[in-house]
């Protein structure tokens, strides 16, 4: 008997898959919206940035995604973006909860504070990923019990476009406000 349904299911799955190759990508749009936490945390991201990893359930939760920059490609060094939440029981430790992951990012090898976009409880910096240069922008945004921590990463390639440039800077600004609004 499994011979005989191991046909059946082999020909729908073909069939499915000419359906989905078949079908017109015309508006249909990605996901750009993302929970955690059944909704106490809501993500806008850019259609184009792929979640590379995701946990929704328990304690913390976070969602991570990749941001493909051409000059990249074959390089080893890849561009993310990362929004980590903790539900606490009470906002008494918040404060020493964001002090420890700035003092933690000052640790980077080659740490080097920018000014611009830096302040209250966001950092903006250059450090090394091994040999290669990165830039960071990391927040840290405390809403009633939840801790969310953004973190922007990329590294500095001499190939990178301006124009890539300016659109990661704007995805990574539009999750961090996102993270900020409930």
């Amino acid at each position: 008997m499994a011979k005989s349904m191991i046909r059946p299911i082999a020909a729908v799955g073909a069939m499915v898959a000419a359906a989905v190759a078949a079908a017109p990508t015309q508006g249909l749009a990605a996901e750009t919206s993302y929970q955690l936490y059944e909704g106490l945390v809501t993500i806008s991201a850019p259609s184009d940035w792929p979640v590379i990893l995701k946990k929704a359930e328990g304690i913390p939760q976070f969602i991570a995604f990749a941001v493909k920059d051409p000059a990249a490609q074959a390089s080893g060094e890849s561009a993310q973006v990362s929004v980590d939440a903790k539900l606490l029981n009470d906002g008494s430790t918040t404060q020493a909860l964001i002090n420890a992951g700035m003092d933690k990012a000052k640790q980077t090898p080659g740490y080097e504070a920018r000014a611009e976009g830096s302040g209250g409880n966001t950092l903006h910096y250059v450090g090394l990923n091994g040999k290669q240069r990165y830039e960071y922008r990391e927040s840290w945004i405390f809403t009633s019990r939840m801790l969310t921590h953004v973190r922007c990463s990329r590294p500095l390639l001499p190939a990178t476009t301006a124009a890539w440039t300016q659109a990661y800077e704007a995805g990574c600004a539009q999750i961090m406000q996102s993270a900020k609004l409930r």
